[in-house]
């Protein structure tokens, strides 16, 4: 009990901490971008008008003063000012992403990790080729690291799934390429490398493997420097024998234990993985903190000034540990909503939401007879079934008045399950519809939902549906095969929700400096819904390019609560705002993908810049993808 209630204690003062945090540190400056195509998205609606667009943009403090025509904007100008000629180019607002993983993700792009891990720190090596050729070329890489690595140091192999993600064996849910695809498969299944080989490979140094999704295996020395951080079992879950781990592990186990005696390392990485992400254009994002190291150093950031973009932030920390305490629910109702215009609390969660369907297995399906995949299983797999542990935990967390927020949810019966618990527990409370519809729970990745008949409960309640395009391109193939056609159409149904007046948001949930995609693919994933195999699911599913946009900016705001300030270009909003090589609104669709961003703002503060756009500004190139020798650094 003791342990239970200082635990609690130390949660409730990094709340604290966070709430109260100081506002980012900014230059100051006055500025005028002119001669432009400035995509406003001041019309909110569930229509396909962007709003208005203006040629001009006056912006002070880091928010934006007025916007109109270029000679009515330049009048403003006095001798600080800043005049920046966007010559015919297009300016739109930030992109907002609901359920991104920055700090998953920036553990395995190459070009940051190097930037920062130098091999006197951690041993870092990249295998960049097929899963066959990662696991041929494993044990000479693991042995040249261990002929340089002092003993005890960390040897770290990341093993990289294609640029375009063509080895992927699966998504948020049990769909992707596995079964699909010969050339895809995990490598890191416990299979085709065993726990008792990386012993006898590394005796005497501590060794993760991971790839760029979730799979992570570690030889028996970094286990046990593991059990030192998090002894606790329901943390610590990875498996004695084979040494596998996953999602919960490969969340922690970077950032805690391999960097734990490297924390200004740690720091300076996610700081340039953020920067990074900026370069794609998003300028602020929505994640679960998944471990006590992702909230300090975002906090770190924050107090010195130094975070890059923004981020609405929800609990994902020992559920059954923290939330069976009322008053630590009672702490995160207060708490939500709290922070600074970087770093804001949003909500919590629970526990993934489980795969099972109402659908049937076709059984003319290829993919449910191959065994190891289990198909079956997990049509039938949910979290929150009537009686379970966590339909308890949901309806209490509920009932106290919590949001719920950033979750994991793939299959439709566990969707009905979560929104019974929704709606009962706020009922049970005394809610009004109302009341129910002012919290704005969420549920994220909609991989598998809503259907058509659960659109009216959707607007009742009035759930937010994130949705992960990157399963469009990356799952659709296997759910057909598996489901048939009507449930491909249930494969993030953008036009389904925006049609019905849903607020619906962008997600990738990859991680995408491993890959050549870029945000604006995920634009042309929803738009045009082309899949791997170049076929195009679930056509009545598309939605246009304006609508698109505001699924991406504006709507995410909704998401996020912060509509008055963040996800369109208007008087009085912060000015996070990019500026684009070609016209998003006219350019073929098949072009939209292809989309690159050459400045991001965020506050007025450049955080992206390329080299040529720097130039015609009299700036300095910036942005982790410029001074990393990332792609941008020669645009």
């Amino acid at each position: 009990m003791k342990r239970t209630a200082m635990s609690i204690g130390v949660w409730v003062w990094t709340l604290v901490l966070v709430s109260t945090s100081g506002l980012q540190a900014q230059i100051a400056e006055d500025m005028i971008f002119h001669n432009g195509k400035i995509v406003t998205v001041d019309d909110h609606g569930f229509n396909s008008q962007v709003g208005t667009i203006a040629q001009a943009m006056h912006v002070q403090d880091g928010k934006i003063v007025q916007l109109g025509a270029s000679a009515e904007i330049l009048t403003l100008a006095g001798p600080d000012t800043k005049v920046m000629d966007l010559k015919g180019r297009m300016v739109l607002p930030g992109l907002i992403l609901t359920h991104e993983h920055p700090w998953d993700w920036n553990a395995v792009e190459p070009t940051v990790v190097r930037s920062v891990l130098t091999d006197d720190i951690v041993l870092t090596r990249f295998l960049e080729g097929s899963p066959e050729e990662n696991l041929k070329a494993l044990p000479g890489v693991l042995a040249e690291a261990v002929e340089k690595a002092r003993p005890g140091q960390w040897i770290y192999i990341v093993f990289t799934l294609g640029r375009k993600y063509e080895y992927g064996t699966r998504g948020n849910g049990p769909y992707g390429r596995g079964g699909m695809s010969p050339e895809a498969f995990n490598a890191l299944d416990g299979t085709h490398i065993t726990k008792a080989q990386l012993d006898a490979l590394a005796p005497n140094n501590p060794v993760l493997l991971r790839d760029v999704f979730i799979s992570l295996m570690v030889n028996q020395k970094a286990l046990d420097e593991s059990r030192k951080v998090f002894p606790q079992p329901d943390v610590n879950r990875i498996n004695e024998e084979t040494g596998m781990g996953g999602a919960g592990a490969m969340r922690w186990f970077f950032g805690d234990v391999v960097m734990k005696d490297h924390y200004p390392k740690l720091v300076e990485l996610m700081r340039l993985g953020l920067e990074w992400w900026a370069g794609y254009g998003m300028t602020t994002f929505s994640s679960n903190a998944y471990n006590p190291t992702n909230i300090r150093v975002y906090t770190d950031l924050d107090r010195q000034g130094r975070l890059p973009i923004r981020e609405g932030w929800s609990w994902n920390w020992r559920t059954k540990h923290f939330y069976s305490d009322p008053y630590f629910l009672d702490v995160l109702r207060a708490f939500t909503g709290q922070g600074t215009d970087y770093f804001w609390f949003v909500g919590g969660r629970i526990i993934e939401g489980g795969s099972c369907t109402t659908a049937r297995v076709l059984p003319t399906s290829k993919l449910a007879k191959i065994e190891g995949l289990g198909i079956e299983a997990a049509a039938r797999n949910c979290a929150y079934g009537p009686g379970s542990d966590y339909a308890k935990l949901l309806y209490d967390y509920i009932k106290l008045g919590n949001r719920y927020v950033n979750h994991h949810t793939v299959g439709d019966r566990d969707i009905d399950n979560i929104i019974n618990i929704i709606y009962q527990a706020s009922k049970d409370a005394g809610m009004t519809d109302e009341e129910i519809r002012a919290k704005r729970h969420a549920l994220d990745h909609s991989q598998m939902f809503p259907r058509a008949d659960q659109v009216q409960p959707f607007k009742r309640l009035g759930i937010y549906a994130s949705g992960n395009v990157f399963e469009i391109y990356q799952g659709s193939p296997a759910i057909f095969d598996v489901y048939g056609e009507t449930v491909a159409g249930w494969i993030v149904p953008k036009n389904r929700l925006s049609e019905a007046g849903l607020y619906n948001t962008l997600e990738m949930d990859r991680a995408l400096g491993t890959t050549d995609f870029t945000i604006f693919s995920g634009l042309d994933m929803m738009i045009r819904r082309e899949s791997w195999d170049g076929r195009v699911y679930a056509p009545d599913q598309r939605v246009d390019r304006q609508t698109a946009l505001k699924i991406s900016t504006i709507w995410g705001a909704y998401y996020l609560f912060k509509e008055d300030q963040l996800g369109s270009l208007e008087p009085g909003k912060w000015a996070d705002f990019l500026v684009i090589d070609r016209d998003y609104l006219t350019i073929p669709e098949e072009d939209i993908g292809n989309v690159r961003v050459l400045m991001t703002m965020v506050a007025g503060k450049t955080i992206h810049l390329v080299p040529s756009l720097a130039r015609e500004f009299g700036m300095q190139p910036t942005g982790a993808q410029v001074t990393q020798g990332g792609p941008a650094a020669q645009w």
